[in-house]
């Protein structure tokens, strides 16, 4: 997959990109909203990891402005330190969004991931098996 991490935290930055490139994923890294917009304007990308605090940008905001772009990620992932998740669930209702508590388990966000990972590649699958067409 390709993902796009955006936060603002070096170390973080670190952490993700080592257990994602471990596990074959391509990770494009940028540490601020602002910046992760404009890399999801331009080109696609499978998923998207976000911290809810960020300069520029909060994640909240450019969760909300990443699904109303024409190709949105099959997966979004928000890391956060809020204690309001019933609240950040709310806003952000969305079956692609997906809420991950701070301090994080690098391996459980791992699973999380790969998991969505399969999930979107059969789903990719049965979309390719609906548009073909049989000939007559």
């Amino acid at each position: 997959m390709k993902i796009l991490l955006a936060d603002d935290d070096s170390k973080i930055h670190l952490i993700v990109q080592l257990w994602l490139r471990r596990n074959g994923h391509d990770v494009v890294s940028v540490y601020n909203g602002r910046d992760a917009l404009a890399k999801l304007r331009e080109g696609y990308f499978d998923g998207l990891i976000t911290d809810v605090n960020m300069p520029l940008l909060k994640g909240v905001d450019l969760v909300k402005k990443t699904l109303l772009l024409p190709f949105v990620p099959k997966m979004i992932v928000i890391l956060t330190s809020r204690c309001d998740l019933t609240q950040l669930k709310q806003d952000l209702d969305d079956p692609r969004v997906h809420i991950f508590s701070k301090p994080f388990s690098p391996s459980a966000l791992m699973e999380l991931i790969e998991s969505l990972s399969r999930k979107a590649r059969t789903d990719n699958e049965c979309d390719k098996e609906k548009s073909f067409t049989h000939p007559a």
